[in-house]
């Protein structure tokens, strides 16, 4: 295992352990199709709590963004009872039916010196958004859940992660009054981790936060998260957007576009705003990065944008599932040592290393070797770009002219997208 694989349980067998990579800058090392190249990608442990019947509570790193918190009937429970641990804390173990020993609360929150943000501004803000911030709870046969959410609409539409509602068998959605009420799925978009719930029995004109436009954003400005970390409902904390367009992939398949943050997260944040300094939801929180032998958060954080919800906001409040658009490749940008060891004389593009059997590239002819410089005349610079370009312009279905460089010719073909396979395969 490489020292920059990042593990929350390297060899405890009840530990349920899954890895993240994150697509590097574009200034990420050269490297030759045939070398052994260097680590391109770092890997990311995200947290969710839970507790099953035979091991009782334990961390685990799970598959893209788990930060909710989970639990599972079986197990004695032993209940936190240090003054240290919040008392909101304590009363969400039991009403969730986690147990915890005292010592594994571990809330971590980075420290704000007066001065960095406006006081007042953030102030107000918390207090016109935090009333649309609602808490979510599911059940998954034995084990139980908990993450966050944000109302959307006033007749009782909530935005969360996919990955907080994901196989529940039941969702329950906890109000500012306590109010508690069941939902069920709306419209779900697995690789893009969004999730729209319709609450059931909604009471009138509840308070709402808007979508702002995440397209506008630059590294720098405020972001303020709001969620329910380990209970503790409408928790705030402050930071910047550290970057934008950043890749996380769940195993082989990405999700892009995703904001950086420093604002704290931490377990049960899933799901919750990032907020601007206009008080909009430019993000929904979804995953943390951790340095290696160092627990909670460690200063990168992530979100879902907003954009990426509003694309697709008719089509999930209409009760679809959402399928992303698939070529069935896997491949790298092209160095000059790459285009060398190729054969072409190309400078820029996407050299593939693999070409899914039974996918639309292998249907549509392409090798692995083949440089792809163009789809629909438009030129290809980089894969993560050349990914993105494909999840925003195209749907499933979807005919692409791409123009290949291969050794000495150059040559166009026609591939037809088709959906994101359900399992794990090349992009």
């Amino acid at each position: 295992m490489s020292e920059r694989t990042l593990r929350a349980c390297d060899s405890m067998a009840d530990y349920v352990c899954t890895r993240m990579e994150v697509t590097p800058s574009a200034d990420a090392p050269d490297f030759a199709l045939s070398a052994d190249p260097p680590i391109r990608s770092r890997r990311v442990v995200v947290l969710r709590l839970v507790r099953t019947a035979l091991s009782g509570l334990v961390w685990f790193a799970i598959v893209v963004v788990l930060l909710g918190v989970g639990a599972a009937a079986g197990s004695t429970a032993v209940w936190a009872t240090d003054a240290k641990v919040p008392p909101q804390v304590a009363a969400f173990l039991r009403r969730t039916g986690v147990a915890m020993p005292v010592r594994a609360v571990q809330v971590e929150q980075a420290p704000v010196k007066s001065g960095l943000y406006d006081r007042a501004l953030v102030t107000g803000i918390y207090d016109r958004a935090s009333p649309s911030i609602v808490e979510i709870t599911t059940s998954r046969g034995e084990r139980r859940g908990s993450g966050s959410g944000v109302l959307i609409s006033p007749n009782g539409t909530v935005l969360t992660n996919y990955h907080v509602v994901r196989d529940a068998t039941s969702i329950e959605v906890t109000l500012l009054d306590h109010t508690r009420l069941v939902a069920t799925m709306l419209g779900r978009d697995p690789q893009g981790d969004i999730a729209f719930l319709r609450l059931e029995d909604a009471p009138p004109a509840l308070q709402t936060l808007t979508l702002g436009d995440s397209d506008e954003l630059r590294p720098g400005e405020l972001a303020i998260a709001i969620g329910n970390p380990i209970g503790l409902d409408r928790s705030i904390s402050v930071g910047v957007i550290s970057g934008l367009g950043r890749t996380l992939r769940d195993g082989d398949r990405p999700m892009r576009h995703i904001i950086q943050t420093d604002a704290t997260l931490n377990p049960g944040n899933s799901g919750g705003a990032l907020l601007n300094a206009a008080g909009e939801v430019i993000g929904i929180t979804n995953a943390i990065e951790r340095a290696a032998g160092r627990t909670g958060f460690g200063g990168i954080g992530y979100a879902v944008p907003s954009s990426s919800v509003k694309r697709f906001a008719d089509r999930l409040l209409a009760g679809e599932h959402i399928r992303h658009a698939w070529l069935g490749i896997s491949g790298q940008d092209v160095t000059p040592s790459a285009a060398r060891e190729l054969g072409v004389t190309v400078s820029r593009g996407v050299a593939i290393g693999s070409v899914v059997g039974v996918g639309p590239a292998a249907r549509a002819g392409l090798r692995k070797g083949d440089v792809i410089t163009a789809v629909d005349r438009a030129p290809v610079e980089t894969m993560d770009a050349f990914g993105a370009y494909l999840d925003r312009t195209y749907r499933p279905g979807d005919r692409v002219t791409l123009t290949i460089s291969r050794g000495s010719e150059t040559i166009e073909t026609m591939a037809t997208l088709e959906p994101w396979p359900e399992g794990d395969m090349a992009p």
